[in-house]
């Protein structure tokens, strides 16, 4: 007897379950059907976005070379037969280092002919002193005389004449002393000519010798370069820059650097000067970037690309590119109006532009505002739509992951220390910046 008692209990256990389980099955079915009734059949299914707040870099590449911060050729002063040259292409030099040495023979004894030609001159001088000296004691003697009526006027005259004559004498025998001096040390000048240092003003001590003209034995001659120096420790990179873009550039802006030479590696360089001209031709400038170099891996001549950062929007906001679409001649986004579900285009003014992203300067979206992206070419103001379930999915994830990390309530700071909205929809969160030619709209 309690056996069937507990059997019945049993059954209508699972009778009342089964009840249970069959109205919860009808009031989906009717919950199902009321939200097919609420939606229209012509519904378009879209993808969806929450504006992103992010920073934004205007930046450009353009194309260069590198050149020598500095070159300039080595000439000799003098002509003569080139001895030695002691550096060659791509060797490091002093300052002060012997570069090449001339057949000094011919200068050598035109120094020793200068130096006998001064010493006689010095000898002659001394001669031409003594004989002044005394001429001018015969003067002096004759005119004592000559105030005691002593000697005629004749005497007298003639010995003031011959005083003046070697006075003259001695005039000239400086003269000739100083020509000779002067002589000798335009000799010893094309003597030391003949031995060639390294020398400059300004920059490192050390530098390259970027080329050499000529070989041991060859006559050389003023005007006739020897050698190239070069200085490479920093490098000049020589950039054309477009009309439109050089407003923004400015004399000690940073710059990026990259060569096919070092796939992978950038140099940092810095905008040392800016053409205040622009070439007819091109309607270009040319702006001169300051690149270090001391492991001198760069080097003239290269081919560079430079990227300049010609300006930097923080904290702004940004929707994908796909977003943003034409109607009537106007620039805008559809966004899904939440109280019914329709879509209602927004008109929207637009500033930088990149692969991920467009700035919008106006108006400013919430939030929680969706955008779309997907299927807003099908869509017309106040026609209906469905987030599709994949930008769902990708809006449930990203709360989710908010949620883990703690950002529920409190966004990631930025860069600038201004709060951060994270991505939506499955967009990578970034920093945007513009490809060569993108520009503010």
């Amino acid at each position: 007897m309690g056996k069937k008692i507990v059997l019945l209990v049993l059954i209508a256990g699972f009778a009342a379950i089964a009840v249970f389980a069959w109205q919860r099955y009808q009031e989906s079915l009717k919950e199902e059907e009321r939200k097919a009734q609420k939606r229209p059949e012509d519904a378009v299914v879209v993808n969806v976005v929450k504006p992103e707040h992010v920073t934004m870099l205007d930046e450009r590449v353009y194309s260069g070379t590198t050149q020598a911060w500095s070159s300039f050729d080595i000439d000799p002063e003098v002509s003569a037969k080139l001895v030695s040259l002691k550096f060659d292409i791509g060797d490091k030099i002093k300052k002060g280092d012997l570069i090449a040495q001339l057949d000094d023979s011919n200068y050598d004894q035109a120094v020793r002919q200068a130096q006998a030609e001064l010493e006689v001159a010095k000898a002659k001088d001394i001669e031409v002193k003594a004989l002044l000296k005394l001429r001018k004691s015969q003067y002096e003697r004759l005119k004592l005389l000559l105030d005691r009526n002593a000697t005629s006027d004749s005497e007298f005259e003639n010995a003031e004449s011959a005083m003046k004559v070697q006075e003259a004498a001695l005039v000239q025998s400086e003269a000739n002393i100083q020509n000779c001096e002067a002589r000798l040390a335009a000799a010893k000048v094309k003597l030391d000519d003949t031995r060639i240092f390294a020398e400059w003003n300004s920059g490192s001590d050390i530098r390259h010798v970027g080329d050499r003209y000529v070989d041991e034995g060859s006559l050389v001659s003023p005007g006739k370069p020897i050698l190239k120096i070069i200085e490479i420790d920093r490098i000049k990179a020589r950039i054309p820059i477009i009309e439109r873009d050089f407003r923004f550039l400015q004399v000690g802006q940073m710059a990026e650097v990259t060569t096919d030479a070092y796939p992978g590696v950038t140099f940092k360089g810095t905008v040392e000067m800016i053409s205040n001209e622009l070439a007819e031709s091109t309607r270009t400038v040319v702006a001169i970037l300051s690149i270090p170099n001391l492991d001198f891996r760069l080097r003239p001549g290269m081919f560079v690309r430079v990227r300049i950062v010609l300006s930097e929007h923080r904290n702004t906001q940004a929707v994908p590119p796909n977003a943003v679409l034409t109607r009537d001649d106007r620039l805008g986004v559809f966004m899904i109006d939440p109280s019914d579900q329709t879509a209602r285009f927004v008109p929207v003014q637009t500033g930088l532009e990149t692969r991920n992203r467009v700035e919008i300067l106006s108006p400013a979206f919430k939030d929680n505002d969706l955008i779309v992206t997907v299927g807003n070419h099908m869509l017309e103001n106040g026609k209906s739509v469905e987030v599709s379930q994949l930008s769902r999915l990708h809006m449930a994830e990203a709360l989710a992951a908010e949620a883990a990390n703690g950002k529920a309530q409190q966004p990631a700071a930025g860069q600038d220390g201004q709060p951060e909205q994270q991505p939506a929809a499955g967009q990578p969160q970034q920093a945007g910046s513009a490809e060569s030619g993108d520009k503010a709209q």
